[in-house]
């Protein structure tokens, strides 16, 4: 909540009878009813002279020199309603506002509530407000385009998928670079459940953040730098999200009730454009069973296709179907309801809540489907000095998703149809025509529809995560906290695929497309728990101009994880997924770990005269992944900030109403994965000699083998130091406001798995590797250009630019370190110099003067020798706009989220060229065509090289090949822009 720079609070007291000397003992509190922060750095007056100021970051205040015959607080306050209260025990002050406030009280680290211009590096609030005003099923969807230097990414379209957040820029090649998320002091386990493989059987069934319901946070604050994060420890190196959740506040009568409820339509956007030009066939001619359309043009006679079946065949128009792919999918419904009840009292306070969330996808049928339920208590007590608080929140979700990737998948197979097949009079599973059996083609696709039906792709997890938090008060300045944390989850996997061997033996389509595909059933379970612990001691005390605050703790953190996946194959009965319905022995995989993390941690804020603030971190981590000789690590922090309007004159304070510049410097600490140190054993498994491989056990013999990743002994934590600058600039009582940001960030100590020669024994080694640097500028200007008493404007504008690039690696890399392999012809790479995250290709060979090299025989490109440099994932900039008009209570928002450049890996691409859907593999109208500016190179005998300009046309029979080999860009046509808007 912004404030106004000035703060003034003034205590008269009107008293009855004569004046004494005799004194009496004042408490209380103030906070602002708006949001109920506290209100912090206010001066206390008694008939106009200063007697105290609050400096209690909860906004209480104990004065022990008050005049006993004193009966009545008049408060005013610079952009809030004067007002007079009565003295009595304990006495709480609410004010409201009648002003745009531009200073904000914002919950940091440890739940430390600071004064947002006490902060020396950036540090960005959302309140409740915009958080549901988009009723999205997550906490994090609503974000997205809305906070400058923070990348927020659907992974998947998918119902109840994962937010990928990634704040300043990828920090870590192999590590993960989300942020840690912390509700209510307690860190909350983030991990996803989804496939390791991009290309094949993906799936993602979201997130462990997607756990909180959106109708219960209060505020969310995002901490980027290494100086905001450091007292969280090592997995706050990629920054951090606090989530504080409502709590329960007084009513005038009876109990505080809220409901919300949305309901949400959502369609794609946008498709691959597809030629209308060509059908069904191959290399030019019209074939029946086909999945591609190489076919003639279209002219509209009638066609028989597919195979027979009791001596019948299908028969359709040879004519495009333009919308083909569009009619398949429907339009995915959510809806959503959430119910609160609270309350509270001088002492204690309640929040109790239930949610629902239900969502339909844009698939046919039920097969994409998401439920989430929650349930939150939480509440406090206060006796004396002690303040007990507990929490315990509960959430299940089930899942239903469609496997997406390569072979009998329903995005591939839905591709692979030709233009003039409707894919909507496939749906019709009673007609031998459309089951795997009788289908049009037998390559390798299948009915998208029997898929969805058929195939199995379930999930179900339970969460449960609160804390218990014990406050004492003692000797006016010292405060001391216990808190405890659990968050405990379970979920279970289900995959079934259909044995199609079995239910349909003797079919056109079982030598080719089904003979191996004999069922299988894959069931995953996981359990996971934290337990976290946060011992803390905080003292804080006016003297003199300065106001200090000092805080030392300790944290305990334990995570444990176990899984059991259990697969097999060769189903008896076709359609039941069950573990027992196959004679074969069922492949069984059982991991678990246990890890720790031990920190102490302490913090000191100077501030003098509420314009002048520093603040010194350091925090010192004893990590179980890491080697005993370097477990222990050690990272301080410093931060500064100045509010120079108060130097300034009223008459200039006027117009510039607040302005701070601010500096950080900071390092965070990041620890291993567990058992990277020592050698590990697995179930054995040898090659065979081209036939099968030998697994064990093998008649009635277990073996074990020692893994092929060699462990490191001397592994040491991978270091991030970051240095940010900044300003703070409200003019106008706020209503037009500036957040400016520059930060350079480097990632020292990689911890990464290299690739080693397998001669040595081994495939891979762990070692430490790299630095990694991201810089880069965040803006945020928020306007509003009209405020009446009923009726505002608000505009909001955000720019985001980071530039990546790697800064080293080890000597024997030769510069360059795989980061992802996606296809034969394109890898992701982290290459010296360059940004992380660069794309290698395959691309044409050209002569000095840029033109294409083909083949004098056939016309088609010559590769170069080597892969080209083709881009990264990187946006050049990202950008958010938002305009919201409010009338009284209801309000009308519009947001969108733009991000320039970079590019990324498509499969839709690479498979629309093959099938010859995509628009581009009609040029020229599939005639035989000579490359554009292309020429021939000329080897003389005395081998000096020379070129010639091409003459040699690409035959009709080989446009395909050409398109299916990525035209002139060859293996680099798979990438694509990545940029939106």
């Amino acid at each position: 909540m912004k404030r106004k720079l000035m703060l003034l609070l003034t205590c008269l007291f009107v008293g009855i009878g004569l004046a004494t000397a005799q004194t009496q003992r004042v408490t209380g509190t103030v906070t602002a009813e708006e949001d109920g922060l506290p209100v912090v750095g206010a001066s206390i007056l008694v008939k106009g002279t200063t007697v105290g100021t609050i400096t209690d970051i909860d906004g209480n205040f104990t004065l022990s020199n008050i005049p006993a015959s004193a009966k009545v607080l008049q408060i005013s306050y610079i952009g809030m309603q004067s007002q007079e209260v009565a003295i009595k025990p304990n006495v709480k002050i609410v004010l409201k506002s009648d002003a745009q406030l531009i200073d904000e009280v914002v919950v940091t680290a440890m739940g430390i509530k600071r004064s947002e211009k006490a902060l020396g590096y950036s540090a960005t609030s959302v309140k409740s407000d915009e958080i549901a005003a988009k009723r999205a099923s997550d906490v994090m969807s609503s974000l997205s385009g809305k906070v400058a230097g923070v990348q927020i990414s659907n992974t998947s379209s998918d119902p109840g998928a994962s937010n990928s957040v990634i704040i300043r820029g990828v920090s870590s090649l192999s590590g993960s670079n989300q942020p840690l998320y912390v509700v209510d002091g307690i860190p909350l386990n983030n991990s996803s459940t989804y496939s390791s493989d991009g290309l094949n059987s993906g799936y993602d069934f979201g997130n462990g953040a997607n756990a909180v319901n959106p109708d219960d946070v209060e505020n969310m604050t995002i901490l980027k730098g290494a100086a905001a994060t450091a007292l969280y420890g090592s997995r706050a190196a990629n920054g951090v999200i606090l989530i504080t959740t409502k709590s329960g506040k007084a009513q005038k009568k009876g109990i505080g009730v809220e409901y919300n409820g949305g309901l949400q339509a959502e369609t794609i956007l946008r498709y691959p454009e597809m030629q209308n030009e060509f059908g069904m066939g191959w290399n030019g001619n019209h074939t029946e069973l086909e999945n591609g359309s190489w076919g003639p043009r279209f002219d509209g006679s009638l066609q028989l296709w597919g195979n027979v079946y009791n001596n019948s065949q299908k028969l359709k128009s040879y004519v495009a179907l333009e919308d083909n792919i569009k009619d398949f999918f429907d339009t995915g419904i959510r809806y959503s309801n959430s119910l609160s009840f609270n309350g509270a009292t001088d002492k204690s306070d309640y929040f109790v809540s239930f949610s629902q969330i239900s969502n339909d996808g844009m698939l046919p049928t039920n097969a994409d489907t998401y439920d989430k339920y929650t349930f939150s208590a939480r509440g406090s007590h206060t006796a004396g000095n002690l303040k007990f608080t507990t929490s315990i929140n509960y959430a299940s979700q089930r899942n239903k998703f469609a496997t997406t990737g390569q072979g009998l998948s329903m995005i591939n197979s839905l591709y692979q149809t030709p233009r003039d097949i409707s894919i909507i009079g496939l749906e019709d599973l009673n007609d031998p025509f459309n089951t795997p059996g009788y289908y049009y083609t037998p390559y390798g696709v299948t009915n998208p529809y029997y898929i969805l039906e058929n195939n199995l792709n379930t999930y179900k997890s339970e969460k449960i995560y609160g804390k218990f938090e014990a406050e004492y008060s003692f000797l006016e300045y010292f405060k001391a906290v216990y808190r405890i944390g659990l968050d405990s989850s379970n979920s279970s996997r289900k995959l079934g695929e259909p044995n199609l061997e079995l239910l349909f033996p003797d079919t056109p389509n079982w030598s080719n497309a089904l003979f191996g595909h004999t069922g299988q059933v894959n069931v995953e379970k996981d359990n996971r728990r934290e337990i976290n612990q946060d011992f803390l001691l905080s003292f804080a005390k006016k003297v003199s101009d300065f106001d200090v605050n000092a805080l030392a703790g300790f944290n305990y953190n334990e995570r444990t994880y176990s899984s059991v996946e259990t697969t097999v194959t060769g189903l008896d009965i076709p359609t039941w997924y069950n573990l027992s319905n196959s004679a074969n022995t069922p492949k069984v995989v059982e991991y678990s770990y246990r890890r720790r993390l031990m920190g102490v941690f302490g913090q000191i804020d100077l501030a003098w005269k509420n314009m002048l603030y520093v603040t010194a971190t350091a925090r010192n981590d004893w990590s179980s992944t890491l080697p005993k000789g370097n477990r222990s690590f050690f990272y301080p922090g410093v931060t500064g900030s100045f509010v120079f309007t108060e130097v300034l004159p009223e008459s200039l304070r006027n117009v510039l109403t607040f302005g701070k510049i601010r500096a950080a410097y900071g390092k965070t600490g990041n620890d291993a994965s567990p058992y990277m140190i020592d050698p590990i054993y697995a179930q054995a498994l040898a090659s065979g000699s081209g036939f099968a491989d030998v697994t064990f056990p093998l008649q009635g013999t277990n073996a074990f083998s020692l893994g092929n990743t060699l462990g490191n002994a001397s592994l040491s934590p991978e270091i991030t130091t970051e240095y940010e600058v900044g300003l703070n600039v409200a003019l106008w009582n706020g209503r037009v406001s500036l957040d400016a940001a520059y930060y350079n960030r480097n990632s020292d100590k990689q911890i990464f798995s290299l690739n080693m020669d397998p001669a040595s024994g081994y495939t891979a080694q762990n070692i430490n590797l790299g630095k990694i640097e991201n810089k880069g500028v965040e803006l945020l200007l928020s306007v509003r250009p009209i405020e009446t008493k009923d009726f505002s404007w608000d505009l909001s504008w955000n720019f985001t630019k980071n530039n990546s690039k790697v800064i080293s690696l080890p000597e024997e890399l030769g510069g360059i370190a795989t980061i992802y392999g996606l296809t034969g012809s394109t890898t992701m790479y982290a290459i010296v110099g360059k940004p992380v995250g660069t794309f290698k290709a395959e691309v044409a060979d050209r002569d000095p003067n840029g033109n294409i090299v083909v083949n004098a025989a056939t016309g088609l490109p010559v590769a170069a020798s080597e892969y080209a440099i083709c881009g990264d994932m990187n946006y050049d900039y990202e950008m958010g706009l938002s305009t919201t008009l409010k009338y009284k209570n209801v309000s009308l928002g519009v947001d969108f989220d733009i991000r320039q450049g970079g590019v990324m890996y498509s499969r839709t691409k690479d498979i629309n060229y093959f099938t010859g859907n995509a628009i581009q593999t009609a040029y020229n109208d599939r005639n035989t065509f000579i490359v554009p500016n292309s020429v021939n190179k000329v080897v003389g005998t005395d081998g000096k090289v020379t070129y010639v300009e091409n003459t040699t046309p690409i035959e009709s029979s080989s446009v395909l090949t050409y398109w299916d080999n990525g035209a002139t860009d060859m293996g680099s046509y798979s990438l694509i822009d990545k940029s939106y808007h």
